[in-house]
């Protein structure tokens, strides 16, 4: 596959790419084995980021980690339903 690419001025961000590729084989493998994502951080941040949002004014972190347990909670959803009823 490298002969083929790198003989074609065309393909030589597939020759980079290749390279980066062999460079990271093992990393790659591993990864695609173990099934492990970043999803779950992901929602995480956006709990924070919600929490974030709504705690603008309060006064001391207490209340922000607080403010993360009620929208990442089922109590949260439910405070949630109530004030759209």
């Amino acid at each position: 596959m490298r002969e083929a690419v790198t003989e074609q001025p065309l393909l030589k961000p597939m020759a980079k790419a290749l390279a980066t590729l062999e460079r990271h084989a093992e990393q790659v493998v591993r990864r695609w084995m173990s099934g492990l994502t970043n999803a779950r951080l992901e929602g995480m941040n956006g709990l924070f980021q919600d929490a974030r949002s709504r705690a603008r004014g309060y006064r001391n972190e207490a209340n922000f980690i607080a403010m993360i347990y009620l929208i990442g909670s089922p109590v949260g959803r439910l405070l949630d339903q109530a004030k759209s009823t």
